[in-house]
């Protein structure tokens, strides 16, 4: 392997990890907090951490604000959408089997790009697709008689993390990537506020280093996947992303003691060969 492919390929995999221990601490908070809780604190810390790097960007080139509101208070909206379902649906299942449902995501995008970016899909794109849902399928086991309907909340995440990501492709080279990281933490952060701090509102001062980690780590992710994407293509990034399974998988039996089922494993080995294959259609598209 490529000194520089190696280093790409380094800052992937730690990305994936730091990703992986957000939803460990994630899980953990989802038994003391509610999920509108998690994501303010979350977003919150976010935004403050990014806060100085603003800062020094205003006092090189000048006070400045955004002129795409617009695009970041429907991007917040989705985010933050996205992650309290999230939040919730990593409390009810395994990880593995959250991480596993999750990669449902570029099925949704595929669909979504239709209508919203005007694409067009050949036969084997939609074929994969079809196959990719059958896993999906298989992961959520409806016929299981301990089946909990709840679980198709993580569904609803990864088609609105996929609107988001449509969402994304369509307006990111309109604005810096500082503001998309600091308006969109800013918005969701507003979002999740008021149901955050209505009715009951569990203090959280025992867990403030967990959430100024958990905020912090988020950013720290998308640097990793940024500093991989110096070195290496994204799409050439497909196939190293589903190693998340295995060390969610692992984090999982560690932290809270879960083994992946049958069926999301089975799942996973039918999921994965089908989004790989979708990212290299696109890359080829491209």
């Amino acid at each position: 392997m490529h000194k520089p492919l190696t280093k790409g390929v380094s800052w992937f995999l730690l990305s994936l990890i730091v990703g992986v221990g957000l939803d460990v601490i994630q899980k953990y908070l989802g038994s003391n907090l509610k999920s509108f809780e998690i994501t303010f604190y979350r977003f919150l810390f976010g935004a403050i951490s990014l806060m100085p790097l603003l800062g020094m960007r205003w006092i090189r080139h000048g006070f400045s604000l955004t002129q795409y509101w617009h695009i970041h208070i429907f991007r917040g909206f989705l985010l933050f959408s996205g992650m309290v379902l999230w939040c919730y649906g990593l409390t009810l299942v395994p990880m593995s089997t959250a991480i596993t449902l999750n990669y449902s995501i570029p099925l949704f995008t595929l669909i979504l790009s239709i209508p919203l970016l005007g694409e067009t899909v050949n036969k084997d794109r939609w074929l994969t697709t079809c196959i990719g849902f059958v896993g999906i399928w298989i992961v959520l086991n409806p016929t299981d008689i301990n089946f909990d309907s709840r679980t198709l909340l993580l569904i609803i995440s990864s088609f609105l993390f996929a609107l988001l990501d449509v969402f994304n492709k369509k307006y990111v080279c309109k604005e810096s990537l500082l503001n998309m990281l600091f308006y969109t933490a800013l918005f969701t952060c507003i979002f999740s506020a008021i149901p955050a701090f209505s009715g009951e509102i569990h203090t959280p001062f025992n867990n403030i280093t967990i959430l100024i980690m958990l905020g912090i780590g988020a950013n720290l992710m998308f640097y990793c996947l940024l500093k991989a994407f110096q070195y290496m293509d994204a799409s050439a990034s497909a196939p190293f992303r589903y190693c998340d399974f295995l060390v969610s998988a692992l984090f999982g039996f560690l932290f809270f003691s879960e083994k992946p089922t049958l069926s999301t494993c089975l799942g996973f080995l039918i999921i994965m060969p089908c989004t790989c294959y979708l990212a290299y259609q696109e890359n080829k598209k491209n």
